[in-house]
């Protein structure tokens, strides 16, 4: 899945054409992505980490009324920067016609990159050239395996940014909260595993997320162990010890995932489910029954928001953690003559 162009983003965007062109930008009232400066130039700012991109017919009319003076820019975005391109909107005009509309009278393009800056692909006459490139802050140095999870987990974390909740997103799956709870394992220094392997989430495979290929069953005794690897994600110590595991509840009932948790539960493992906040009251009436009550003390239920802040927060700390850690170093010449 394609992750969205953020707030964020577009106002590091919008600061750096400021920088450049020395003014500063006002939003145009019909689109968030039109603004003009006091000499009445206009700027049409397209972002994203996709090549597609969507023109609402208010927005083309405006950009036809005033293409002699407004600028298209294309804000592609890495993982490590935002590649900053611009072109007149002059030849985009006079060529329309040859992009696809929507449904409900807009437009549609597509970009390919190229060395120095992006092109059209509908109309290759359309040539943005690269003027600037934002880099963006990356994360401390976390054990490596297969995918780089600092650059996943900071894919969208600017230190002032307020990430929406994953519970108000509709788009969200059940292994996108897996995925989200992997990275928090993995980046807190705990061996991780999923027996969802081969699932994708909006932040990658599944399998290629989990430090462990196969469960790690040291201290996990054989009879239990068919139970154990169904779990949907579980975190062990570096001493392949286990030490919490969480059942998603995303659209099957709470109680599923109680009764499997319970087959374990002489293992002393922390027991989480991670739900929506609605299901909080049907796990809280399953816990008053057999046999959950008997350990009832034993399970714990996290929201999906709850989830969000704590992913939230660990990519804040590291955020933080770096920027100390670097603004700390010295200078490569102080520190050879201080290690002399």
């Amino acid at each position: 899945m394609v992750k969205k162009f953020t707030k964020q983003d577009r106002r590091l965007v919008i600061k750096e054409l400021e920088r450049i062109q020395k003014v500063s930008l006002e939003r145009f009232p019909v689109s968030q992505k039109l603004f003009v400066d006091k000499n009445g130039k206009f700027y049409c700012i397209f972002g994203g980490t996709g090549d597609w991109h969507g023109v609402p017919a208010p927005l083309m009319v405006q950009i036809e009324r005033h293409a002699s003076k407004t600028l298209l820019v294309i804000a592609k975005k890495y993982t490590t920067r935002i590649n900053i391109c611009v072109a007149s909107a002059e030849e985009f005009v006079a060529n329309k016609k040859k992009l696809p509309r929507t449904s409900v009278g807009g437009y549609q393009f597509h970009t390919v990159v190229e060395e120095d800056g992006v092109r059209l692909f509908q109309i290759p006459e359309v040539e943005l050239k690269k003027i600037s490139e934002i880099v963006l802050p990356l994360q401390g140095q976390v054990a490596a395996f297969g995918s780089d999870i600092s650059k996943i987990i900071n894919i969208d974390m600017l230190p002032s940014a307020k990430m929406p909740k994953i519970e108000d997103d509709e788009e969200a799956t059940h292994s996108d909260i897996q995925a989200k709870l992997l990275l928090i394992g993995s980046y807190l220094g705990y061996r991780t595993f999923t027996p969802d392997k081969s699932k994708i989430s909006r932040y990658g495979k599944l399998g290629d997320l989990c430090s462990e290929k196969d469960i790690p069953s040291d201290y996990v005794p054989a009879r239990q162990i068919a139970t154990v690897k169904n779990i949907d994600v579980i975190w062990f110590d570096q001493d392949a010890l286990p030490t919490h595991c969480f059942e998603v509840e995303h659209s099957t009932d709470v109680t599923k995932g109680l009764l499997r948790l319970y087959q374990i539960r002489k293992l002393r493992i922390k027991m989480f489910i991670v739900a929506e906040n609605k299901a909080k009251n049907k796990f809280e009436a399953e816990l008053k029954k057999d046999p959950f009550y008997q350990v009832k003390e034993e399970y714990i239920f996290k929201t999906y928001g709850e989830l969000e802040d704590f992913f939230d927060s660990v990519k804040r700390f590291t955020l933080l953690k770096d920027s100390f850690l670097i603004e700390q170093q010295l200078p490569k010449q102080k520190q050879s003559k201080a290690n002399e």
